[in-house]
This record gives C-alpha cells, sequence and structure tokens, in this order.
C-alpha cells in the first residue's frame, strides 16, 4: 500500500496544483477588470476636474465690455 501511495502521489500533487492554479486565474481576471474599472474612474475624475477648473476661471473671469 506504501508503495501504491508513492506511485500516485505526483498525481495528487498534480491535480492540487492545476486547482490552485484555476483558481488563481480566475482571481487575476477579477483583478484585471477591477484595474480597468478603477482607471475608468480616473479618467473621469480627471475630466471631472478639468471641467471644474474651466468652469471655476470662466466664474473669475469679467465682462471686458457692454455688449
Amino acid at each position: 500500500m506504501k508503495i501504491l501511495n508513492y506511485l500516485l502521489r505526483p498525481y495528487i500533487v498534480i491535480r492540487e496544483l492545476q486547482k490552485e492554479n484555476k483558481n488563481m486565474k480566475a482571481e487575476i481576471l477579477e483583478l484585471k477588470e477591477e484595474n480597468d474599472s478603477l482607471w475608468d474612474m480616473l479618467d473621469e475624475i480627471k475630466k471631472a476636474d478639468e471641467e471644474a477648473m474651466t468652469y471655476q476661471s470662466l466664474l473669475g473671469a469679467q465682462a471686458i465690455g457692454d455688449a
């Protein structure tokens, strides 16, 4: 029986590693999606900041003359 366990041990280890690899791949996909989402949020924040600066500069502008 010990010899049989010794011979089957590599297959058991391989199966465990395959399961772990599959789980890690799924986690990597989730992290990539989250990362992409965060980059999109950063782009939106930058755009909102630019719009706010433009609006702020418009509020501070004074009319040169009457139309």
